[in-house]
């Protein structure tokens, strides 16, 4: 597939945003090593697969890895210290304490769905409101 400058430029911003390194789409290797970032759920919400997950072999195409990194793979293990889009989500759920001992609560949003009961917390409201929504699918099926 033979791609455009302009083309090539929005990939290599999209890829330099996720970490990868500047000359990715010039030196791509054929094969490369993944992690999960976002746990992988079936339809009924229990983790397949869970966070730092590693899965080697898979192709180094540049458009390949960078669809995945929309979905939350990437070239390095997730960490405290990740920025990524998941792990500053994921940090939050950990429990926190004051210096006191007191727990501290990350998630101050939260949804209830209708039907159910079942509470949904979030870092915001329109996030524990699309959590609901997910989880609602869950009763029409």
């Amino acid at each position: 597939m033979v791609m455009t400058t302009k083309e090539r430029t929005e990939l290599r911003n999209e890829l330099v945003s996720q970490g990868y390194a500047w000359e990715y789409v010039d030196e791509w290797q054929p094969k490369t090593t993944l992690y999960l970032h976002r746990a992988r759920t079936n339809p009924e919400g229990d983790v397949v697969k869970p966070v730092g997950t590693k899965i080697s072999g898979v192709p180094g195409n540049p458009d390949y890895v960078a669809r995945k990194a929309r979905i939350g793979m990437l070239p390095y293990p997730p960490s405290d210290t990740c920025e990524c889009k998941w792990c500053a989500v994921g940090n939050v759920n950990k429990d926190k304490v004051t210096d006191s001992g007191e727990k501290v609560d990350e998630m101050p949003e939260s949804a209830t769905c209708s039907e159910c009961g079942k509470v949904e917390r979030a870092l915001t409201s329109q996030a524990a409101q699309m959590k609901i929504r997910v989880h609602l699918k869950t009763h029409s099926a």
